[in-house]
């Protein structure tokens, strides 16, 4: 069973609509969006109500003043993370 919907899309979403069609090799675009919904309804809520935005605006916060760490190897990291 399917059912047929309508929507008016903004010109920037169809645009990552675009993109993700060709990540994904699809050109289809009901197709893709059928995808892209599917993924959507499938996430955890964790990552369904997280601020990405927020997020994203604390780390450039963080790189700016300074707050990072940098490591030669896969071992001083996993040391670290240990620490």
């Amino acid at each position: 069973m399917s059912r047929k919907i309508s929507m008016e899309i903004p010109d920037d979403i169809f645009t990552e609509i675009d993109n993700f069609k060709k990540r994904v090799n699809i050109t289809d675009d009901n197709v893709a969006i059928c995808e892209l919904i599917k993924y959507v309804l499938t996430l955890p809520p964790y990552f369904k109500n997280f601020d990405w935005e927020k997020a994203e605006s604390e780390a450039d916060a963080d790189i700016e003043a300074g707050r990072v760490k940098s490591f030669t190897s896969l071992d001083d990291f996993l040391a670290d993370l240990k620490a």
